[in-house]
C-alpha cells in the first residue's frame, strides 16, 4: 500500500465516521469485514479520489447497506 492510499483511507474513515456518527475504529471495522476496503476503496483509489467528499460519503454509505453491514 502506497502513502497516498494510507491518507485516502483515512480521509474516507474520517469523515464516514463523522457522517455516521460513530468511532472511527467503527468505521475502520465495518470496511475492512465488509470487504469494501480491499475490495473497492483500493482498488478503485485512481478513480475514487477525483470525486468530491459528498459522492464518496454517499457511495461508500450505500456500499455498506448492499452489503448488510449498515442498516
Amino acid at each position: 500500500m502506497q502513502e497516498y492510499q494510507l491518507d485516502f483511507i483515512t480521509y474516507c474513515v474520517g469523515n464516514l465516521s463523522e457522517r455516521l456518527n460513530m468511532s472511527a475504529s467503527k468505521v475502520y471495522k465495518m470496511l475492512r469485514s465488509s470487504g469494501i476496503l480491499d475490495g473497492y476503496i483500493l482498488p478503485c483509489y485512481d478513480v475514487l479520489h477525483t470525486f468530491g467528499k459528498d459522492y464518496i460519503m454517499n457511495d461508500l454509505i450505500e456500499l455498506l447497506k448492499k452489503r448488510g453491514t449498515l442498516a
